[in-house]
């Protein structure tokens, strides 16, 4: 009796445990499936999932004709996971595509030679890629297989459906042109950040948004089929269209090299402009970047100088203040003048021509046809300082141009209240101030455009990846003179293309051309004082009779032949190529020259 009590006890007893053990079961089981389940179940996708990153595309830079300047190319590293090619046994299933339906089995061997027929391996490449990383860890879940593999190549590999092969893109922006117009479209440095030019200014317009998706996969690595859920869908960069003629700006750095070679000069820069619309149709600088090689360039050549870099403009800007002149009354293209070489004004005030000459008796045409600064400063001090500096304000100069660039120099030019005596005189002729060759060639645009000045134009419009286009603001125009002046100030400037001494070296047949010739000393930093040698410009209009564009041409402190010359070559080789270019067509009727002398 008492032995069956104890067998009850012992019955009772373990009962209780099992009843214990069942109640704790089900608590854990309700915790897991209900109290718990959703942060269990995120944690456990979260070690199943494996997030990547898409990479947007960045955008391209084309010229106005859509020729790609800048784009990127995307290229692929192809990659496997030794320890699972060993895994269930060496083979996987893959859907079946002969058939539609279904799976068919694939061994790790046939996988090698079927990667390899793609990459143009061989079988044994991929197995040995396996074998040596096992060999150094027999844990090794990644390995190359084959870098940088284009699109096509990619995409069959896919195909292939192998789940231990995985695929890494990585992006590397090229320029097909090389250094046509890379002094313009600027380079990227270390992991392609952007470092100038448009590459720099527009990089808001460039860069795209990367996206991102996860997959899932199983406890060996290996991706589960289906498992792919995109996030964040990814937004390539915008494309940015340029006004420059790719093919026009080839030709115009070939000639601009050309005559900075031959000059043996310093530096060089050939600007060509539309005048009805202010478009920058090509803008060329000697030496310019390879930004493909930017090491290969010169440290001082890797900028867009014709942006940055101001001079002081000389002779050109005789025709600034005869336009200003002119348009306030005070002058005509016969008013005369009796002109000596050399001129004291006031005291501590003394300038001179280039050239020794008696009194001459030349009229304000004939003062710019010699391009005298005795008779420039005398007739063009007759308008105020004040005055004159407003007219130089609406012309561009000391405002920064807005074409487009990370950098646009806005150049030198003093409240005319700041002038000393000097400075009033010389700022008639082109000193005492500075401009860049983009800002001058803006000042002509407006002469050849009624009078209306249209701020210079770069970068004409971001078109997103969605099609959407967006113009930046360059300025508003601005009305410097009347339709009345601009007409004259044309006719004194053609006179100037004719009856000058340059005349042999400008002519195109078949085209009448406006222009001014400029010579301007230049300070030295190194010492504040006017260096002994010069920088030569001509600044031309085409056609004369019906203005289409305008071209500024710089030689700077050349050590060979004449500066002068070059510059004019260097307009002319411009002026030829833009005319075959836009086919423009020639020029109609005769002109007949305005008086230079009384």
């Amino acid at each position: 009796m008492q032995r069956l009590r104890g067998t009850r006890l012992r019955r009772a007893i373990a009962l209780g445990l099992v009843v214990i053990a069942a109640f704790a079961f089900v608590v854990r089981l309700v915790d897991v499936q209900v109290v718990s389940a959703s942060a269990l179940n995120a944690e456990a996708k979260e070690k199943r999932a494996v997030p990547i990153s898409i990479p947007s595309l960045r955008g391209d830079i084309v010229d106005r004709d859509g020729e790609i300047l800048a784009t990127t190319d995307e290229r692929y590293d192809v990659q496997l996971s030794p320890k699972n090619t060993r895994a269930t046994g060496g083979k996987f299933w893959r859907y079946d595509t002969e058939r539609g339906a279904g799976t068919v089995e694939v061994t790790t061997e046939q996988a090698y030679a079927e990667i390899a027929d793609i990459t143009g391996q061989d079988a044994d490449d991929i197995r040995k890629v396996v074998d040596d990383a096992l060999a150094d860890n027999p844990k090794s879940d990644f390995a190359y297989v084959k870098r940088s593999v284009d699109l096509s190549t990619l995409n069959r590999l896919k195909d292939l459906q192998i789940p231990w092969l995985t695929f890494e893109s990585h992006h590397k922006r090229v320029y097909p042109n090389g250094a046509v117009g890379g002094n313009l479209v600027g380079f990227s440095g270390l992991d392609e950040v952007p470092q100038a030019g448009i590459e720099l200014s527009q990089d808001a317009c460039l860069t795209g948004t990367d996206g991102s998706e996860r997959y899932e996969r199983s406890e060996d690595g290996v991706p589960l089929p289906g498992s792919v859920v995109v996030e964040r869908k990814a937004v390539d960069g915008g494309t940015v269209e340029l006004s420059i003629d790719r093919d026009l700006q080839w030709e115009v750095q070939q000639s601009i090299n050309r005559q900075v070679q031959e000059a043996g000069a310093e530096s060089g820069y050939l600007v060509v402009m539309n005048v009805k619309t202010g478009e920058l149709v090509a803008v060329a600088e000697d030496g310019s970047v390879d930004p493909n090689d930017v090491d290969a360039s010169d440290p001082l050549k890797r900028e867009a100088r014709s942006f940055t870099s101001p001079y002081e403009p000389g002779s050109t800007f005789k025709a600034l203040t005869a336009a200003a002149l002119i348009n306030e009354g005070v002058a005509t293209p016969e008013t005369r003048n009796l002109t000596p070489d050399f001129l004291e004004p006031e005291p501590n005030v003394r300038f001179g021509d280039s050239f020794n000459h008696p009194p001459m008796q030349w009229t304000l045409t004939g003062i710019l046809v010699q391009s005298s600064n005795v008779g420039t400063a005398t007739l063009g001090t007759q308008l105020s300082a004040e005055k004159r500096y407003e007219y130089l304000k609406k012309f561009g100069i000391g405002t920064s141009t807005e074409a487009g660039m990370p950098l646009e120099d806005r150049g030198q030019l003093a409240s005319w209240e700041d002038w000393d005596r000097q400075t009033s005189y010389n700022t008639t002729f082109g000193q005492g101030l500075s401009s860049t060759i983009v800002q001058t060639a803006g000042a002509y645009q407006a002469i050849a455009n009624g009078g209306v000045r249209i701020p210079p134009t770069l970068v004409k419009r971001c078109v997103e990846a969605d099609g959407t286009a967006k113009t930046p603001d360059h300025g508003d125009p601005v009305e410097v003179i009347t339709p009345e002046s601009s007409a004259t100030v044309m006719r004194m400037l053609e006179t100037v293309a004719t009856e000058g001494w340059f005349t042999e070296f400008l002519e195109i047949p078949g085209y009448r051309i406006a222009g001014k010739t400029g010579t301007a000393e230049q300070v030295d930093p190194a010492t504040g004082r006017y260096r002994t040698d010069y920088v030569h410009s001509f600044a031309g209009i085409f056609p004369a009779d019906d203005p289409q564009y305008v071209a500024v041409a710089s030689i700077a402190f050349p050590t060979a032949g004449d500066g002068g010359v070059a510059a004019i070559t260097a307009f002319r080789d411009a002026a030829e190529a833009t005319i075959r270019t836009f086919h423009v067509p020639p020029s109609e009727g005769e002109f007949t020259p305005l008086p230079t002398e009384y």
